[in-house]
């Protein structure tokens, strides 16, 4: 009796359509409308279907307890969509000019890396919204005189982002360390960067074009805030 017993209500359905469950469910409870929670007989996972689900969406609950499914935007949540770092030493050159490809460095990412370009070194936003970007960089130059580092987070619809002058001479054998934060409205296929670059302490490029600076550390991390 015990073995047929354990076999005949091996799957249980309550409320609406009872004698219909899915086969890969050991649990479903449906309401008139169709909508249901499941709980699937080989995983155990719990399926909420209230019409509000959606990819990458979170449970949440009102004042009486009621759960709806919730977009992280709609809840304020922030999330980090993007985080790379460079992996061995990079070069970044003399300025020359704004937003070239060699001012760029090459990150390898660690979270968004569907939307990273390796060929443009830039990473593209895959949505509308409030988003915060976090860069930084550590060089030493290669020589070591009257040079600064630059350090600019570079914003394709906003024709660049914040500059920040290091203050200080990027010496061989210190260097120079710079952090630099963006905050701003961003659309889908936003382009962003960073690029770092060599100037003379008063500001001006360099007259020896081959005042480089030598990058042991950079990474950019970018939040979507809503």
């Amino acid at each position: 009796m015990l073995f047929s017993s354990s076999s005949v209500f091996a799957q249980v359905k309550i409320g609406t359509n009872p004698t219909t469950i899915n086969a890969a469910n050991n649990l479903e409870v449906e309401a008139s409308g169709g909508n249901k929670v499941s709980v699937d007989k080989t995983t155990g996972k719990v399926t909420i279907a209230d019409g509000s689900q959606g990819a990458g969406k979170i449970l949440t609950s009102d004042a009486n307890g009621v759960a709806t499914w919730q977009t992280q935007s709609s809840l304020a949540i922030p999330v980090t969509v993007f985080s790379g770092s460079i992996t061995s030493t990079a070069t970044i050159p003399t300025w020359t000019a704004h937003d070239l490809v060699t001012q760029r460095l090459p990150l390898v990412p660690t979270v968004g890396a569907a939307g990273w370009d390796a060929t443009t070194k830039r990473w593209t936003t895959p949505a509308d919204g409030t988003y915060s970007v976090q860069v930084g960089l550590s060089c030493n130059s290669t020589t070591g005189a009257g040079v600064a580092l630059w350090t600019r987070i570079w914003v394709v619809s906003e024709g660049g982002g914040p500059l920040f002058k290091g203050i200080s001479p990027m010496g061989a054998p210190a260097g120079d360390w710079q952090s630099v934060v963006y905050t701003g409205k961003l659309s889908t296929g936003d382009g962003i960067s960073l690029e770092g670059y060599t100037m003379q302490v008063d500001g001006n490029p360099p007259v020896n074009p081959i005042w480089t600076g030598t990058c042991n550390r950079a990474y950019m991390t970018v939040t979507k805030i809503d």
